[in-house]
């Protein structure tokens, strides 16, 4: 079988949608509120007519998505059409490297980064389809690994509308936001854990927190037996900081979903971050997600990949856990259109594992133009 590098890409044709989907009840985090599901959708496309999808993170700000079209269409495209690359992972490499003065000049490697990542997704999608081969088996040939889910995105306010369909259908993993209190964190977790039972649950705090406040919170809530506290603190605090927060509680230390590029994990790693999150549509792609893997090998440390938004990138992120044996999977499971519409036939959980279909790369071949209840906005 082909080798990773031996796939390919040669970009004709980029299209570009960008969809909200009103929410019936706001989701909240430690740091602000969503009113609508945003996505922004890539479809790559070669002189071949082989086709591949990616998604590009688009949750905050409200704008976001506008944004990061414009850096798609007007600056990387150019950057692509008609252009070959070896693979999917060079031409992210090569994509990373002619943007990096510009990214730096505007203060901005976040929207670049975010924009390439989506890329890199679609051009695995399209090599996949090419080899007539589901994605998991050409990220890792002869490799199917089980992957638990977990049930993210869960608040207090949530807990007894959505917890107890997901317990009898068998997930065995939950998530909770917390950062409202201690009091409230404390509600919230004991809440939980009656509901769950011995199922693992996590916390996640959105960088909510202090060092010291992190250090109580663990503390307080470790009698819930916690599988891990996550992103206690800000990503970019001093590594000391999260060595601080890893001795000072007994609860595992998780974090990724806000960290960018190799050595940054590997740091995280080593300064007590017990599971590394990456998130492939915020950094990396499919190709950042098995460097992260690696490190994750390398260090000991368990791999989990995060996830928040449409159903492509979902597909994608279970696809590659599948692939590389993730230790669990997270699926946001509150209200979110989007991700059911892009996701239907291509990823299911079934008595708590994560399930891809296995048609040729991610499985799906949405048409976001034909969805009227979605805003859409395409161009060539």
């Amino acid at each position: 079988r082909p080798s990773m590098s031996e796939f390919p890409v040669t970009p004709a044709r980029i299209d570009v949608f960008h969809l909200e989907a009103p929410l019936k009840t706001p989701r909240s985090n430690a740091f602000g509120t969503m009113h609508a599901r945003p996505a922004l959708l890539l479809r790559l496309t070669d002189a071949s007519g082989h086709e591949g999808w990616g998604e590009v993170f688009c949750n905050w700000p409200a704008f976001a998505a506008a944004h990061r079209k414009k850096i798609i269409e007007q600056i990387l495209a150019p950057k692509l059409i008609g252009r070959s690359f070896a693979g999917p992972s060079q031409m992210w490499q090569c994509l990373t490297e002619e943007t990096h003065a510009l990214a730096l000049q505007a203060n901005e490697p976040g929207p670049f980064e975010q924009s390439i990542a989506g890329l890199d997704i679609a051009a695995w999608d399209m090599a996949a389809r090419r080899e007539n081969r589901p994605l998991y088996d050409v990220l890792a040939p002869g490799q199917r690994h089980d992957v638990p889910a977990y049930a993210s995105a869960l608040t207090a306010q949530t807990l007894d509308k959505l917890v107890p369909a997901l317990t009898q259908t068998g997930w065995q993993g939950f998530k909770v936001k917390v950062g409202f209190g201690a009091s409230a964190d404390r509600a919230a977790v004991e809440s939980l854990r009656r509901l769950v039972g011995d199922a693992a649950i996590m916390v996640d705090a959105n960088q909510a927190w202090t060092p010291d406040q992190a250090i109580a919170a663990g503390q307080a809530l470790a009698d819930f037996e916690l599988l891990w506290l996550e992103e206690p603190i800000a990503a970019d605090r001093p590594g000391d900081d999260w060595t601080q927060v890893a001795l000072g509680q007994p609860v595992p230390l998780a974090a990724g979903e806000n960290l960018r590029k190799v050595d940054a994990f590997r740091a995280a790693a080593n300064s007590g971050v017990s599971i590394l999150q990456p998130d492939a549509i915020k950094w990396g792609g499919l190709s950042g997600l098995i460097a992260i893997h690696q490190v994750a090998a390398a260090t000991g440390a368990a791999f989990a990949p995060h996830f928040l938004g449409s159903g492509i990138g979902l597909v994608a992120t279970a696809h590659a856990a599948i692939a590389l044996g993730a230790s669990w999977l997270e699926v946001d499971v509150t209200e979110n259109p989007l991700r059911t519409a892009f996701s239907e036939g291509a990823f299911d959980v079934k008595n708590g594992l994560a399930g891809v279909s296995d048609r040729p790369g991610l499985g799906l071949s949405p048409d976001p133009e034909h969805l009227s209840d979605f805003k859409a906005l395409r161009q060539c």
